[in-house]
């Protein structure tokens, strides 16, 4: 099994929580990441 070497910043602001530990980005931009990520509603 692989070591996932991706961007886990992404990962933690896609689901809102952090899932690889503390992280600073989270809490600065707490909106989904993207383009259109700040004006976008989560699907509950």
């Amino acid at each position: 099994m692989a070591r996932y070497t991706g961007p886990k910043s992404k990962i933690a602001r896609k689901f809102g929580e952090p899932i690889f530990g503390p992280d600073k980005v989270l809490s600065r931009k707490n909106y989904p990441p993207g383009q259109h990520g700040n004006g976008r509603k989560k699907k509950s």
